[in-house]
Formats: C-alpha cells, sequence, structure tokens
C-alpha cells in the first residue's frame, strides 16, 4: 500500500511485431485497491486485487495488481513505565510501526500482562494495579512486540484516625483503641503495620504493634 508500480503495454500485429506509435488508454477495475495512470503508472491503494486493462484499437491485454498492507516492523508502546498505586488505572497506547517507523493504521493489536496478579490490562490498553510488584504489559501485532513496565506501590499513608479519641480509665483498668490509616482522599487503608507508644508510660502503657 502506498507503493507504485510502472506497467508497459506493447500493441503488436497478427505476427506479434511490436507496433510504434499507437494511442494506448488504462483503465483500472477496482481504484479502491489500485489507480493507474494515462501512461500505465499503478498506484497502490488499498489492500485486494485489481486488474489494470491496456486498450489499443479495440485489443486490450491486462495484468493483475495485488495489494498488500506495509507489513509491522516493530511496536512502541507509550509510556515505556507506568507508576501506580494499588487500585489505580492507567493508559498505555501501542503504535505498530513499518520498517522506517511510521505509525501504521488498522492494525489488530493484543495486549498481555506478565503478572495478573500484579497488574491486568483491557483490550484497549487500560492498565489496573491490582497488587504491589512489577508487572510487565506488552502489545502484539502481526507477530511483532512492545511492552511496558508497570511497577505498582501500596497507597502512601496521608493520616491515621484514633477511635475513640479520648479514653477515661481507673487505675488498672484496660481500654482499646483502633488506629485507622488512610490515604490522601480519607479513604481506610488496609494491611499497615500500626507502631503504638505511649507519652507517659508511668500513666499509662499501650501494646506497642498492632496489624
Amino acid at each position: 500500500m502506498g507503493q507504485t508500480g510502472q506497467l508497459t503495454a506493447t500493441p503488436r500485429d497478427a505476427a506479434d511485431n511490436p507496433l510504434t506509435d499507437r494511442v494506448v488508454t488504462w483503465t483500472g477495475a477496482d481504484p479502491a485497491v489500485a489507480t493507474v495512470s494515462a501512461t500505465g503508472l499503478v498506484t497502490a491503494v488499498g489492500a485486494g486485487t485489481a486488474t489494470v486493462t491496456a486498450t489499443s484499437e479495440g485489443r486490450t491485454a491486462s495484468a493483475t495488481i495485488t495489494v498488500t498492507p506495509v507489513p509491522v516492523a516493530f511496536v512502541s508502546v507509550t509510556p515505556p513505565s507506568l507508576n501506580l498505586n494499588v487500585g489505580q488505572t492507567g493508559q498505555l497506547t501501542a503504535s505498530p510501526r513499518d520498517i522506517n517507523g511510521t505509525p501504521l493504521t488498522d492494525r489488530v493489536v493484543t495486549w498481555t500482562s506478565s503478572d495478573p496478579a500484579v497488574a491486568t490490562v483491557t483490550a484497549a490498553g487500560l492498565v489496573t494495579a491490582v497488587s504491589t510488584g512489577t508487572a510487565t504489559i506488552t502489545a502484539t501485532s502481526e507477530g511483532h512486540s512492545g511492552s511496558a513496565t508497570v511497577p505498582v506501590v501500596p497507597v502512601l499513608v496521608a493520616s491515621v484516625s484514633l477511635t475513640p479519641s479520648s479514653l477515661g480509665l481507673t487505675v488498672g483498668q484496660t481500654g482499646q483503641l483502633t488506629a485507622t490509616p488512610r490515604d490522601g482522599a480519607g479513604h481506610p487503608l488496609t494491611d499497615r503495620v500500626v507502631t503504638w507508644s505511649s507519652g507517659n508510660a508511668a500513666v499509662a502503657t499501650v501494646s506497642p504493634t498492632v496489624w
């Protein structure tokens, strides 16, 4: 597709001798596949097969033109690295390209994840971070692939809330406090280590670590 090729028509007499100075007209059966100029220059337009015919003084001859898509030479994926927190999503884009690096349109691209337990990817390249780790997301088109690295990290703790906020006890009593780590939007975060300490151990002590 996009290439040109030259056809040559030679009018001949009954003894198969070439005849010069004869008018030749060119026609193409399917201009969506290939067009032909008045001099027989064929331009490939779209994938498929077309017949180009040369006519001179009522006599014709034809050539079959087969047009194939430009083959994919490699696939580029952008961005090449996508850093996500657990639960976040991010978009990757794949661009099949020819040997000269020119983007090729209308090509089928399939997406895969090296570790779906860490990150999954849809047929459109949308990545979802599932758990902490690193996954490689690969886009494949016509046997050629490109990839992006997706490191997934836990959501950072932005604040810790305590309940109850006040606890009245008599000497010898115990009471339970609950700590809730939260992200920047105030959402609770699970599976985080909480370390406890007392500001005055002579008044009250607290067990040091709770998961």
